[in-house]
């Protein structure tokens, strides 16, 4: 029996829905229980359900993956949105005109040759598939795609799908790949609760999501725990017996990723799974598909869109990563994002008289992490609860949401100054619960490449002049690259997908893990950029304000698009 999707909408919200599915009450900090921490739901796909619904007819249970062609009203009509309120609509904003001193914004590219190369090897078209009822909320199938797309005698790997059948069959429009980010994030917990989206889209799409390669049974380094303990040991205080228990931890974790993957990172590259994605399109029998990706999903829309612009009916991405940023960059600009963030989450508090935390809160969290490495708080049967890692993982969670969660933070740092570390562990296996750690560091040094001794003492210096201590913590991701490679195979370079219908860019003004700026880097590069400015907090736009939803889902279902540059909020 096929479950109901939770209907929320917005990447953003779905942290606070599985911050209250993991045991908060009306957005409140995790409950310290006797429930052991292991039995807490780290992801939104371990909590509870909502009520189940009938089982679906046969029909529905195995959908065969060719449907009909939608009507020509459905699929191409554009429908004038109805004039959004005062209060909620977008605004166009004409780009301002450059002045003489900064020059013309707008240059021809030297060429148009697209970012992600065609596979060197022949392409099979892929077999015709079904999905069927799987117990899950959404409808499961299975894709057999090549190991390796430009060696043919590689093998093949299976890629797990799943698909929410369009909610109105009648007025279904096509396809909706989707995906949430990472890397590393799966499709289970992001179906789950309806892939974000609205209604008005859960009811016009086929929601199609996948697990990428390097993500659960699809090539897994399997890595994960080992991940996490170089994860939590980058928080240690800067001195010499730490950096080599760091640096101990930064090689085992490489070994046993690359051991996972049988020494062939570069399988699980993104270029690979821009591939694949065609292949699922392929697959599905539709000769364009539309895309949502956020986060890092950005990325893999920025690259099909290159690739494969002809067979992208529509392109939204948000949470926006620069495509032409190298690794070390990306670390650096990101953490700039994160300190700005969190010097708010800080001032905040010091600003409220209800805050929890009194005095300094940033001196009081940064002696805590002194502390807490001296004395980690233990539970009620001595073992560690809270550490420096989970403190810091703690206010990183926390920093993803709107303002009005920041909350959850500020009663866990209570309680741990208090010696109850329960809330703030909580917090931090919920962060590291969010995605394969294993897979994420996996991917992202297979894309960035090896980093040298020399390259990896930059970056860290770099990150310590952006935030200081937390930015060295931060790095806990390069020094495994330290180990890895050399498999740099995403280019770094701006993405201009000059075959691909609009691509709308959404940036955040308030986003700490994607900078706006990348937005709007993204959206400039793109020949067919349009960028969407949202004023407000949190990482993503979708789902936290009805202009920007009314904008998107506009988009998606009927192609009505600005030509100009939006602004939200």
């Amino acid at each position: 029996m096929r479950r109901q999707p939770k209907a929320i909408a917005g990447a953003g919200a779905l942290l606070v829905a599985a911050l209250i599915s993991a045991g908060c009450s009306d957005g409140g900090a995790p409950s310290a229980s006797s429930t052991a921490p292991t039995e807490i739901p780290a992801t939104a796909a371990e909590a509870s359900p909502e009520a189940t619904v009938p089982a679906p007819t046969e029909e529905a249970a195995s959908t065969a993956v060719a449907p009909e062609a939608p009507t020509e009203e459905a699929a191409s009509t554009a429908v004038a949105p109805e004039a959004p309120t005062e209060e909620a609509g977008p605004t166009a904003v004409a780009p301002e005109a450059p002045t003489e001193e900064a020059g013309p914004t707008a240059v021809a590219p030297e060429a148009t040759v697209p970012s992600v190369e065609e596979p060197t090897a022949v392409q099979p078209a892929p077999e015709a598939f079904a999905f069927q009822d799987c117990g899950q909320v959404y409808l499961c199938a299975e894709l057999e795609v090549p190991a390796d797309h430009d060696d043919p005698d590689a093998g093949t790997i299976t890629l797990e799908l799943g698909m929410l059948p369009a909610g109105d069959p009648d007025r279904r429009v096509g396809v909706l790949l989707v995906n949430p980010g990472g890397p590393g994030g799966d499709m289970n917990s992001f179906l789950e609760y309806g892939a974000g989206l609205s209604e008005r889209l859960l009811a016009r799409f086929d929601v199609v999501g996948w697990n990428p390669r390097g993500v659960t049974s699809s090539l897994n380094p399997n890595c994960h725990d080992e991940a996490e303990n170089l994860q939590l040991l980058g928080a240690l205080s800067d001195t010499s017996e730490n950096e080599a228990a760091i640096a101990e931890a930064a090689q085992q974790a490489a070994e046993a990723c690359l051991a996972g993957l049988n020494g062939r990172a570069e399988l699980i590259s993104t270029v690979q799974t821009v591939h694949d994605m065609d292949l699922i399109r392929q697959a599905l029998g539709e000769d364009q598909i539309s895309y949502f990706g956020y986060s890092y999903g950005t990325v893999l829309g920025q690259f099909y869109a290159d690739r494969y612009g002809p067979n992208a009916r529509a392109v939204v991405i948000d949470g926006v990563l620069d495509a032409s940023l190298t690794h070390e960059d990306v670390l650096v600009e990101q953490i700039r994002g994160f300190a700005r963030v969190i010097d708010e989450v800080f001032d905040t508090c010091r600003q409220d008289a209800a805050c929890p935390v009194v005095d300094d809160p940033k001196s009081a969290y940064l002696q805590l992490m002194a502390d807490l490495e001296a004395d980690p708080l233990l539970d009620a049967e001595g073992n560690a609860l809270a550490g420096p890692g989970e403190a810091q993982l703690a206010l990183v969670i926390v920093s993803y949401s709107s303002a009005e969660q920041w909350r959850l933070l500020y009663e866990a740092f209570a309680q741990a100054l208090e010696g109850d570390g329960q809330q703030m562990h909580d917090l931090a296996q919920f962060y590291l619960g969010a995605a394969d750690f294993g897979s994420f560091y996996s991917i992202s040094c297979t894309d960035g490449g090896r980093m040298s001794e020399s390259d990896l003492d930059r970056l860290i210096g770099r990150m310590i002049e952006e935030a200081g201590e937390f930015g060295r913590a931060a790095a806990a991701e390069a020094r495994m690259c330290a180990y890895w490679p050399d498999t740099e195979t995403r280019p770094h370079e701006p993405v201009r997908a000059p075959d691909a219908a609009s691509v709308l860019v959404i940036g955040n003004r308030g986003d700490n893990a994607t900078p706006y700026e990348w937005a709007v880097a993204a959206a400039e590069g793109l020949e067919t950029g349009v960028l969407l400015t949202y004023n407000g907090q949190g990482h993503t736009s979708y789902g936290r304000h009805p202009c920007v939803d009314e904008v998107v889902d506009n988009y998606l279902i009927d192609l009505v698009l600005s030509s100009e540059d939006i602004e939200c909020g």
